[in-house]
């Protein structure tokens, strides 16, 4: 539980030093909405279930790869900004 609680602030870092809360907030409801392309475009045109199944999964795959990438990000300039300042 301690590591949870550990990345939940390191999160909560990157999003309040890089992004800030509302833009956090907008790029996750896009993220979020757009995974249910496939349900929407349905209304309009007969899509076959397995497209629809395979977008939503490989949205979700991506979502998996891409999300630690904003926290190796912060971690590796907090890294260089400590290596920095041990050698002035």
């Amino acid at each position: 539980m301690r590591d949870i609680g550990e990345y939940l602030r390191a999160y909560r870092a990157y999003v309040l030093a890089n992004l800030g809360w509302g833009k956090a907030l907008m790029l996750a409801l896009a993220w979020i909405s757009a995974m249910f392309v496939p349900l929407a475009a349905r209304t309009f045109v007969e899509l076959p279930i397995w497209l629809s199944i395979t977008w939503m999964v490989a949205w979700a795959l991506l979502g998996y790869v891409f999300a630690p990438y904003g926290m190796w990000k912060h971690h590796r300039a907090q890294s260089a900004n400590s290596g920095e300042a041990g050698r002035k």
